[in-house]
């Protein structure tokens, strides 16, 4: 009688550690998940930062090319600084 009582104490503990476990595991399962997200999308973030960054350059670019274009139509002057936009976009271009 006393052996079926070790025994059933026994896999009474082992019930009982294995519930904790599964607790644990349930708790802790999604705050690696989260966390592994949370660094993929922060990757993702930056890139975007970046790629903002060159599309704002470029904005810019097309802006001053647009301001030398409209003052040209205006004076008929500035033939120049036309050529030296069009150098500055053409670089940028290539470059992105």
């Amino acid at each position: 009688m006393e052996f079926i009582q070790q025994i059933l104490s026994i896999c009474g503990a082992i019930s009982i550690v294995g519930g904790a476990g599964a607790i644990i595991a349930k708790v802790v399962r999604p705050a690696f998940k989260i966390s592994k997200r949370v660094e993929q999308l922060e990757a993702y973030n930056e890139k975007d930062y970046k790629r903002l960054q060159v599309l704002e350059g470029m904005q810019k670019a097309q802006t001053k090319c647009l301001a030398a274009m409209l003052n040209h139509q205006i004076t008929g002057n500035g033939i120049e600084r036309m050529k030296e936009i069009r150098d500055e976009l053409m670089e940028s271009i290539i470059e992105k």
